[in-house]
């Protein structure tokens, strides 16, 4: 074997030494690369902490400005309420026709203020509440909230048709909170159609079930579809239908908090149909 390896030629040995080298070089490769890699995270965990610090300050910022809400601006709408109904009550005979108009206008504003800020509100608490899921029957859920509908509004006729057996694993609370928008949009845009219709069930999209709220109401055009799961937009007037936008994103909100997703279907006078889904 000694002699074998002193016969090595000088190329074989020049061979030999610039494999040693590449493997030195590579091992400091190797290492300068794990040393980016480490400084790298390093710079992002810094970062990831960083964001986060900002995103609890503006929750907690967020907080205080809903605590000042529900709690500083509700006291004056209820004063600017009451007076003018005060002045409707007391001065009506001092007032002209035009006069009592526009404190009614002054009412319906306030009450319409009152409105939007219980519906932010709400939509925060969506945001905030702890999760607690539990298995829970949607289709006896809805029944009781289309009882309510039907009790506040006894003189609508709605042939209202519930899939039975509908099981869902989710929290109970907000889904009630969903399922209210969802029938409350449908009972509301179905109130012009002499014989409306609502319909909860389920289907299958992509693997998964997906359940769904369906009316034949005004419907609208799907051009503006995106719109209606953002706060406060909605589609039609506010003298047409009453209401302040916040409900589907309340409903949207909810869904994914679920891992779900929702999405809407609709066309001018041909109804409504809003699907969503859930995460196992």
């Amino acid at each position: 074997m000694f002699y074998a390896h002193s016969t090595l030629t000088a190329v074989d040995r020049t061979d030999l030494a610039k494999g040693a080298i590449w493997v030195v070089q590579n091992v400091d490769d190797r290492k300068r690369a794990e040393e980016e890699v480490f400084r790298l995270n390093a710079e992002l965990e810094q970062r990831v902490a960083e964001r986060t610090a900002q995103l609890a300050a503006a929750n907690k910022e967020l907080e205080s400005f809903s605590y000042s809400v529900s709690h500083d601006l509700r006291a004056p709408l209820r004063a600017i309420d009451g007076f003018s109904k005060i002045l409707l009550d007391r001065y009506a005979g001092k007032l002209d026709a035009m006069g009592r108009d526009y404190l009614r206008r002054v009412r319906a504003g306030a009450r319409r203020m009152a409105a939007l800020i219980d519906d932010l509100l709400a939509l925060s608490r969506v945001t905030k509440t702890e999760m607690r899921r539990a298995t829970l029957d949607l289709s006896e859920l809805t029944s009781s909230i289309v009882a309510e509908l039907k009790q506040a509004q006894p003189q609508r006729q709605v042939a209202v048709s519930i899939t039975p057996g509908l099981i869902i694993n989710a929290d109970p609370s907000l889904m009630r909170v969903a399922m209210e928008n969802l029938l409350s949009n449908a009972w509301k845009y179905s109130g012009k159609n002499s014989e409306a219709r609502i319909e909860v069930g389920v289907v299958q999209a992509d693997h998964d079930a997906a359940y769904f709220v369906r009316d034949n109401g005004v419907g609208f055009d799907m051009a503006y579809a995106d719109k209606l799961f953002v706060a406060f937009q909605r589609l039609h007037k506010s003298n047409e239908f009453e209401g302040t936008g916040v409900g589907l994103a309340t409903v949207q909100r909810i869904v994914q908090r679920h891992g779900g997703c929702a999405w809407i279907e609709s066309a001018p006078n041909q109804g409504t149909t809003v699907y969503f889904t859930f995460a196992a």
